[in-house]
């Protein structure tokens, strides 16, 4: 744990993951990034709308085992609705996501490793036959792929969703910059048990992540945000 000021408000910040680069300032909304001994404003950050979930920064739980905390959030947009990206931090120092939307919740981890080569190359011409349509619809090319697979990391996954999806606005600490309005290329991908693998392709820079959905009984959280009628 470290503590800063804030460099547009003056406020203590405390950075809780040696991982975590980028923060917003919970007082003045400033969007910082840190070096490495100071913090610089890079822009201010729109105060997040509520939702009905009940994570929250400071949620702690558990995956497979080892125990994880909440410390940053993206909320992302898509034509159709919105969900949530938690940044967690293990007690064995692993930075995951924890996606959650609709009820439905996915622990994942990027993969660290370059992707093979003809992978990539699938993955680029996917999303440029998808970038090549009017933005509305899925083009014929990128619809005719789902169904299709990806192998990641020797998983072997199948395509199930494509779209762009909008950073609405974040919170807490994050491994990345999001600013509101940042726009990328999201592919998901599903195994046969449960498995979850997600590649983000922002410009010409693709991440990929994989992981597994996961019952909100097996997480087993605490320090939930209070809702009425939970």
């Amino acid at each position: 744990m470290k503590k800063y000021d804030c460099p547009s408000c003056g406020a203590e910040m405390v950075f809780h993951s040696s991982l975590s680069v980028y923060a917003v300032c919970p007082y003045c909304r400033s969007t910082v990034v840190r070096h490495d001994v100071d913090l610089e404003a890079i822009g201010t950050m729109a105060t997040l709308p509520d939702d009905m979930s009940p994570l929250q920064i400071g949620t702690d739980g558990f995956y497979r085992g080892i125990r994880f905390s909440l410390v940053g959030r993206m909320k992302i947009g898509w034509k159709d609705g919105c969900w949530n990206e938690w940044f967690m931090v293990g007690d064995d120092g692993r930075k995951g996501w924890l996606a959650e939307a609709q009820g439905f919740y996915a622990v994942s981890f990027e993969i660290d490793a370059a992707l093979d080569e003809a992978v990539e190359q699938r993955i680029r011409k996917r999303v440029a036959a998808f970038r090549a349509g009017d933005g509305k619809k899925t083009p014929p090319i990128a619809r005719a792929d789902l169904g299709s697979y990806l192998t990641l990391d020797k998983q072997k996954l199948k395509v199930v969703d494509i779209k762009d999806a909008v950073c609405l606005g974040s919170e807490g600490e994050l491994p990345i910059a999001a600013p509101r309005g940042r726009r990328t290329v999201s592919i998901d991908l599903l195994g046969p048990s449960g498995e979850f693998g997600c590649v983000e392709v922002l410009n010409d820079d693709i991440r990929a992540y994989l992981g597994r959905y996961v019952d909100w009984d097996a997480l087993h959280c605490q320090n939930l945000r209070p809702l009425e009628g939970w």
